[in-house]
């Protein structure tokens, strides 16, 4: 057994003081079952003192190959067992009849924490050579038991992974955790916490910084770069009291910082900050989700209302300014004796067989590169060239047209639909604050009504100037003759029969 006079003389009323320490913890183990849950944090407080009498030893030895940062980490570890889990024992045995396990239980604290007033300033003396400067803790030093658990709405709990290679060190935190209705979970080096991220989700991490395999700076740096995990709150704990690592560790992300042996008080304080920052920054992702499911489902609405480019012009300048397009075809079509029809039905039958209709037309309309742009009763208007350019404006909308006549009968409602088609120029835009929608004015427009108005029952009306345009596809026709429109004056109308040259 080593005596303290071989020691280092700084480090020889350091070991003296664990010699105490020691003596105390077998006393202690004369009111303590072995098998009890007392019996193994004991067993546990004696184990952090036989390494901190060996790293001890080391020190005042000589036998050391490390640098000051790694010696404090070394004698700082065992200390945090000597404190945490002899805090543990005070709060189990607060309510012993016997006063003497008191006693030693708030001794072994106090010579504890005398050990862990002077290790920093020990080693750097020791190391090089000069005179110890700090003084121990005051003997009747009494610590800060950790804070009751308290229940109600204002309890913030979540679910913490605590990465340290010390299995002791990990079960400590889950212990102290545990009881405040956390959930914690242990890794035992860097890369197995970024596994443990990757495969479940968690709240906090509590990450120590030096670790095998890959240490606490480089698994921050990892989580932090990582788009999935970057948001997740890391405190770090370590053995290191050192500015240095505490500001590395807040510029590389992390959300705080704490010292082994840490203060319960504090640990939990930190704890429950980064829960509750992570709770908020959850509310807010959940908030801003549902503005864009909102914003998802306001613009899917806007594109029934709308045709597509007015939508994203509507998004990106809040706004759709008018234009005019210079050779659009415009199409109408009309149901004939619709309204004898409906008053001699039911609304209930008129409008299912109306919706029928109506759908099969707007499923054509893409087909032939048409845009809807409105219903008016049985009435329906749509274009060709206005939003997608296409090279015959006039030959889609009577391609259109033969699938419009077409699916009047197949879908066997008993109706005959007249159709007029006319091609010009037009004024495109959105009129109205409520209840908006996108509209054609022109003289072209009022043609293309009027045209449909004056056509043949069950087929296909053309002006003069749309039957132009199909030239070069011989269309097929006869002429229903010249008719007087308001403004226009004499329009000749043909109703549109086939072509002689199939179309492309």
């Amino acid at each position: 057994m080593t005596s303290p006079a071989t020691l280092h003389p700084l480090v020889q009323p350091v070991f003296g003081t664990t010699d105490e320490l020691l003596s105390t913890v077998e006393e202690l183990a004369a009111f303590i079952a072995p098998d009890s849950e007392q019996g193994g944090d004991l067993s546990r407080v004696r184990e952090g003192t036989d390494l901190l009498r060996q790293r001890l030893r080391d020190l005042g030895e000589g036998r050391h190959d490390a640098g000051a940062k790694r010696i404090r980490h070394d004698l700082r570890t065992p200390l945090n067992h000597i404190l945490g889990y002899g805090e543990m024992l005070q709060d189990d045995l607060a309510t012993s009849t016997d006063p003497t396990p008191r006693v030693l239980v708030a001794r072994i604290i106090t010579r504890g924490r005398s050990v862990l007033a002077v290790v920093d300033e020990l080693v750097e003396d020791v190391l090089s050579g000069g005179q110890i400067r700090a003084t121990p803790l005051p003997a009747r030093m009494r610590h800060r038991p950790p804070p009751a658990v308290v229940r109600g709405a204002d309890v913030i709990t979540g679910k913490i992974l605590v990465a340290d290679d010390n299995p002791a060190n990990a079960e400590l935190l889950s212990r102290l955790l545990t009881p405040l209705g956390h959930e914690v979970r242990s890794a035992f080096n860097g890369e197995e916490a970024l596994q443990r991220l990757h495969e479940e989700p968690f709240d906090l991490l509590l990450l120590d910084v030096m670790m095998p395999v890959m240490d606490g700076f480089a698994a921050l740096e990892k989580v932090k770069s990582e788009p999935a995990l970057r948001h997740l709150p890391v405190l770090m704990i370590t053995s290191l009291d050192e500015l240095d690592s505490a500001a590395r560790c807040i510029e590389l992300g992390a959300a705080d910082y704490l010292t082994k042996p840490f203060d319960n008080v504090l640990l939990h304080a930190r704890v429950r900050s980064c829960l509750e920052a992570k709770r908020l920054r959850d509310q807010q992702v959940e908030v801003l989700e549902r503005v864009e499911q909102e914003r998802a489902r306001a613009r899917e609405l806007l594109r029934v209302i709308l045709p597509d480019p007015v939508v994203q012009e509507l998004e990106e300048t809040n706004r759709v300014k008018p234009r005019r397009f210079e050779n659009v075809g415009v199409l109408f079509s009309d149901i004939v004796g619709f309204t004898q029809y409906c008053d001699q039905r039911e609304p209930e039958e008129v409008l299912p067989s109306l919706q029928r209709l109506v759908e099969a037309y707007e499923d054509v309309m893409g087909t032939h590169q048409m845009q809807k742009i409105k219903t008016i009763g049985d009435g329906f208007m749509a274009v060709a060239g206005l939003l997608e350019p296409v090279d015959n404006p006039v030959l889609h909308c009577v391609q259109c047209a033969l699938d419009m006549v077409r699916l009047a009968d197949e879908l066997e409602l008993g109706w005959q639909i007249r159709v007029g088609i006319h091609v010009g120029p037009v004024v495109a835009g959105v009129l109205g604050r409520r209840q908006f929608q996108f509209d054609l004015w022109g003289d072209t427009v009022n043609t293309a009504s009027r045209v449909e108005s004056y056509g043949v029952s069950g087929g296909i009306s053309l002006s003069r100037t749309a039957w132009d345009q199909l030239a070069p596809y011989q269309p097929r026709g006869r002429t229903l003759g010249r008719v007087k429109m308001k403004g226009k004056g004499l329009v000749e109308l043909i109703e549109f029969q086939g072509f002689d040259a199939r179309p492309a």
